[in-house]
C-alpha cells in the first residue's frame, strides 16, 4: 500500500514538473518569437533592445528544448511508439533542431526576417511533433488510458463534420486573403515620424 502511494505521488510530481517545463518552454519560445518579430519591424534603439532580448533567450530555448524532450520521454516513453512505427516522423525533431540552429545563425548575422521565419518553423515543428507523438490521442489521461480523449471519442457526428468542412474552406480562404492584404499594407520596417524620436 505504501509503495503504491509513493508511486502515485512520484507520478503526480513528475507530471507537475513536466507541465512546469512545458509552461516555461512556451514562455521563452513566445518571448524569442516576439523579440525577433519586433526586431524585423523596427529600427534604432527598439531594434537593438529586441535583438538583445532574442540573443539572451535563444540559449535558454535550446536548453529547455532538450530538457523538455528528455522529460517527456522519461515520463511518457510511449510517445516514441508512433516514431518507431513510422520512422519518417523523426524528420520532425530534425526540423525542430535545424530551425533552432537557423534561428541562431540568422539572428547573429542580422538577417532578422529569416530569423523570425526560423522561429515560426520551430514553433510549427514543436506543435507538429507533439501531435505526431500523441496520435490518435488528443489529451492523454494521467490515470488510465481508457479515460484519454482521442480523435474518435471527441469527434463530432458525420453531418457536423461535413457542414464544418464546407464552411471551413471558404472561411480559411477569406482569412488567408485578409492576412495577405494586412501584411502587404504593413510590410517593411516601422518608420519614426519626424519629431517622434521617443515615440516608441
Amino acid at each position: 500500500m505504501a509503495t503504491n502511494a509513493r508511486r502515485k505521488r512520484h507520478r503526480i510530481l513528475a507530471w507537475v514538473a513536466a507541465l512546469a517545463v512545458a509552461g516555461v518552454v512556451a514562455l521563452v519560445t513566445l518571448a524569442e518569437h516576439g523579440a525577433l518579430y519586433i526586431a524585423s519591424k523596427t529600427e534604432a534603439e527598439l531594434n537593438l533592445r529586441a535583438r538583445r532580448i532574442a540573443s539572451l533567450a535563444w540559449p535558454v530555448l535550446v536548453l529547455l528544448t532538450i530538457v523538455s524532450l528528455v522529460a517527456t520521454i522519461s515520463i511518457r516513453p510511449e510517445v516514441l511508439a508512433n516514431y518507431k512505427n513510422h520512422p519518417v516522423g523523426f524528420l520532425i525533431p530534425l526540423l525542430v533542431f535545424a530551425s533552432l540552429a537557423a534561428m541562431i545563425y540568422f539572428e547573429r548575422s542580422g538577417a532578422e526576417k529569416a530569423a523570425f521565419a526560423s522561429s515560426a518553423l520551430y514553433i510549427a515543428g514543436m506543435l507538429g511533433g507533439a501531435a505526431f507523438a500523441l496520435y490518435p490521442q488528443v489529451l492523454p489521461a494521467s490515470t488510465d488510458a481508457r479515460y484519454s480523449l482521442t480523435i474518435y471519442n471527441t469527434a463530432a457526428g458525420h453531418s457536423g463534420l461535413t457542414i464544418g468542412l464546407i464552411w471551413w474552406i471558404p472561411g480559411m480562404v477569406l482569412a488567408l486573403a485578409y492576412f495577405f492584404v494586412i501584411y502587404r499594407m504593413f510590410r517593411g520596417k516601422v518608420k519614426l515620424e519626424e519629431g517622434g524620436e521617443h515615440g516608441y
